[in-house]
């Protein structure tokens, strides 16, 4: 998809343009209908042309809480490759004790959880909207912005599926490794879904559960 090395973090100069030209296709998992149209717009009026791989679920477009303001899609606003926590988590950075990391749809039901648990201000939320190419200095960011916090990368796919396995390696180069970075999300699996409703509710609690409870990951390393 892109010649970063997942190993080593890149030159920052120019960084989010280069990338672009450096890649073979972008790959993107919006979830505002704002970053959508932002992320279409400027595939059209990028200079050349790559392939943009959308994995936004149709689920979202009738999602009530994913919505956008006209005031989003104004002259001045662009494509946000990460949408970063700004709640009361990101008034007080410094009070924070866990960041969970994520993308697409599975954002709605980590906000619904983190209201339910009053813990808004304990739990930054940070959407990742551009996988690839790998947004490392936007991320390395909110490392610095959260210096208290456990790193949490939130799935709702299986630990063998979905983006764990790409992201976590960039993100742990991100950072230089000063911390772990925990996974959170349903255990390895065969196939892409239980098939059974009652089955699938309870995996998503248990991921919703290791993500809130502060002491999931205590004494590990």
């Amino acid at each position: 998809m892109c010649n970063d090395d997942p190993d080593v973090f890149p030159k920052l100069d120019d960084f989010d343009v280069r990338q672009l030209y450096d890649c073979n296709w972008i790959v993107v998992n919006c979830s505002t209908p704002a970053n959508f149209f932002h992320v279409v717009r400027r595939q059209i009026l990028l200079p050349f042309r790559k392939p943009l791989i959308v994995f936004t679920p149709k689920s979202l477009l009738r999602h009530p809480e994913a919505r956008s303001s006209f005031d989003e899609m104004l002259s001045g606003t662009h494509f946000q490759r990460i949408i970063p926590e700004s709640g009361p988590a990101a008034q007080n950075p410094e009070g924070v004790k866990r960041v969970l990391f994520c993308t697409g749809k599975i954002y709605y039901e980590l906000t619904r959880e983190r209201k339910s648990r009053e813990m808004e201000a304990d739990v930054a939320i940070t959407r990742v909207e551009q996988l690839s190419p790998f947004p490392f200095d936007l991320l390395l960011k909110e490392f610095h912005k959260y210096p208290n916090a456990d790193l949490v990368w939130c799935q709702e796919e299986h630990k063998n599926q979905g983006y764990y396995d790409y992201v976590k390696p960039r993100l742990r180069t991100t950072i230089d490794r000063a911390k772990p970075v925990w996974y959170a999300g349903r255990e390895p699996a065969a196939a892409p879904a239980t098939g059974n409703k009652k089955n699938h509710l309870t995996e998503l609690q248990r991921l919703l559960d290791t993500a809130f409870n502060l002491d999931s990951f205590k004494g590990l390393s």
